[in-house]
């Protein structure tokens, strides 16, 4: 008896004790969770972060294209807005801050972020910052403003910046917390250099615990003439203007591009592309109206390293290159000086159902053509007995693409390794390529895979091959210099050794001795660069036509070099759809040569229709 009365007593302590806690818990779950929250809010630190100055971009005369300052920003402290304080608030900013919209004030005060950036106060008087700084839920930074001060000019290689994207923040993980990203160009290239290291707003509940300073992003001191690109800039434009003026195309000629390399470094002097953007406009934020337009328009895209065009004629002077080292000539000749009667057209049998007749673009021929005068005139029957001979000699072995391992040995194929993000390879297609595309891409191919005619569109720059400007560029000064390396633009990017590919001094003459005599009379530029004078003795170059698919008009190319007897520069101009590269590119790349001598800049005139 005596231990049941114990055993009842000790159940009915153990269930007051449970009810009592039981009691408290809910207690703290409901009517006290508030204040328990905010009791482990003041032992709860977090951080907000404020982006460091970004290093600035100047050019090779420093110049400053990309600069910096520090600008005092008013900030809202959302730990200290509630209900009793909001419409305050909400009022203060509407009155003071008049631009702003009523969709940003409400996102301002939606917020989850422990601090949101208001507007720039810069220009406030020191009283107005007083009075702001006298409200508590103010706070008063200085934050990092960029400007671009060219505004569109070279905005390809200077880029933009916004919030970093899921793949933004995969390949810079550092740019979540301060949420800005080099979007393109040098700002995303050379992003981990020129972001620095960002403040640190330590929070203890709504008060500021600590501020840890951060750290400046480093300078790029780039290769780039701003002068120049100006100038490239300009010759575009009028370019792209005259080729709408003058082709009958259901199309709207509206872009190009321009690369100028310097033959002995391979700096980028100069990188032009457009249509273009102003990279001011995304420093606030910039409507997905106005995103989506410029994007329809091709904006973003660099064309100079992006832009997959067919190079067209100025692609021959790889099998120029290949016939003198190989001593692979139309079949008969066996040297440079040795001439084949170019009557129009070239006919021939292929078994294996290839197209039997060429058609040069000249339709009554070119007459009696040795290398040389090929190059001047652009014959294209020479170039066809070329690949014709190869065609018959090798088909079937390793050796049957020779012509598309010289073009890879000049970098035709593969991305240039500028330091600009987003390079495009290009195509040099072979039969091993056509194989693959069978298994892969089988809408690319016909059934009967890679033919003979194949290699004789190849050999004048058509059918299966594309290049970017900057590659037909570097190829070009590959061959001048006799170095192939990369383009770039920062001057302090690790130097990379150069690959010697073999060429001797006097086929460096040779092809500079052919390059002067297009742009002299008898060339296929003579019109467009006769403007010079005197002075076209000792410049040189080479035009291209690309046919393009369906109703589009042909590219326009032109890749020149300012002088033959002291070679400083190669300049390579691509306007798309722009028509003949002797009519458009050529006199495009006169006027950048123009500036490159010192000499008076005139207009770009059309030159005239020779292929």
């Amino acid at each position: 008896m005596f231990f049941q009365q114990k055993f009842r007593l000790l159940t009915t302590l153990i269930g007051i004790i449970f009810l009592t806690l039981l009691f408290n818990v809910y207690n703290l779950q409901t009517s006290d969770r508030e204040a328990s929250l905010v009791s482990v809010n003041k032992q709860t630190l977090d951080t907000f972060y404020i982006p460091s100055p970004r290093g600035e971009i100047f050019d090779a005369n420093n110049n400053k294209l990309v600069s910096s300052s520090l600008e005092p920003h008013l900030f809202l402290n959302l730990r200290k807005i509630n209900d009793n304080n909001r419409s305050q608030y909400e009022q203060y900013v509407k009155y003071n801050f008049v631009d702003l919209s009523e969709d940003f004030i409400d996102e301002i005060f939606e917020s989850e972020d422990l601090l949101i950036r208001i507007a720039n106060i810069q220009n406030l008087n020191f009283d107005s910052r007083q009075s702001l700084a006298s409200l508590e839920a103010f706070e008063i930074f200085d934050f990092p403003v960029r400007k671009y001060e060219y505004n569109n000019i070279a905005s390809h290689i200077v880029g933009y910046l916004g919030e970093p994207s899921f793949e933004d923040a995969r390949d810079f993980p550092l740019s979540i917390k301060p949420n800005i990203v080099g979007k393109s160009g040098l700002e995303r290239y050379y992003q981990d250099d020129l972001a620095g290291i960002p403040t640190e707003i330590i929070f203890k509940d709504d008060e500021i615990e600590q501020i840890i300073k951060g750290t400046p992003g480093k300078d790029i001191f780039t290769s780039l003439d701003i002068k120049l690109q100006t100038i490239a800039t300009e010759s575009l434009l009028q370019g792209i203007e005259l080729a709408n003026g003058i082709n009958e195309t259901e199309n709207k000629v509206q872009r190009g591009a321009i690369v100028v390399l310097d033959i002995r470094t391979n700096e980028v002097i100069s990188l032009v592309s457009l249509p273009d953007y102003n990279p001011n406009n995304f420093i606030d934020g910039i409507s997905r109206t106005e995103f989506n337009k410029l994007n329809i328009s091709g904006a973003f895209i660099n064309y100079s390293i992006q832009g997959q065009y067919p190079p067209g004629s100025v692609f021959k002077v790889v099998a120029y290159w290949l016939a003198e080292e190989e001593n692979i000539y139309p079949e008969g000749l066996s040297s440079r000086n040795q001439r084949i009667n170019c009557k129009g057209s070239l006919s021939f049998g292929f078994d294996d159902g290839s197209q039997q007749v060429y058609n040069d673009w000249k339709e009554d021929g070119h007459g009696n053509v040795d290398l040389g005068s090929s190059i001047k005139q652009s014959c294209n029957v020479y170039f066809w007995d070329i690949a014709l001979k190869i065609w018959r000699d090798y088909e079937g072995s390793t050796a049957e693409s020779i012509l598309q391992e010289y073009a890879k040995s000049l970098g035709f194929g593969t991305a240039t390794n500028i330091d600009l993000p987003y390079e495009a390879d290009g195509v040099v297609a072979d039969r091993e390529l056509f194989e693959n595309w069978a298994i892969s891409q089988p809408e690319r191919v016909r059934p009967e895979g890679w033919l003979g005619g194949d290699l004789m569109n190849l050999i004048i720059g058509q059918g299966a091959i594309t290049s970017t400007p900057i590659q037909v560029a570097n190829a070009y000064r590959t061959l001048i210099s006799g170095n192939l390396s990369y383009p770039y633009i920062n001057k302090n990017r690790e130097s990379q050794p150069e690959e010697s590919i073999g060429v001797t001094e006097d086929f460096v003459n040779f092809l500079l001795k052919d390059l002067n005599s297009v742009t002299n009379e008898g060339g296929t530029a003579h019109a467009s660069f006769s403007i010079l004078g005197n002075e076209v003795k000792d410049v040189g170059g080479k035009t291209g036509t690309a046919q393009n698919s369906g109703d589009k008009n042909n590219t326009s190319w032109f890749v020149g070099v300012d002088s033959v007897s002291n070679p400083r520069y190669i300049i390579a101009t691509v306007v798309e759809e722009g028509g003949s590269g002797s009519a458009i590119a050529a006199p495009v790349t006169r006027r950048v040569i123009q500036s490159l001598r010192e000499m008076e800049i005139t207009p770009v005139k059309f030159g005239e229709i020779t292929e």
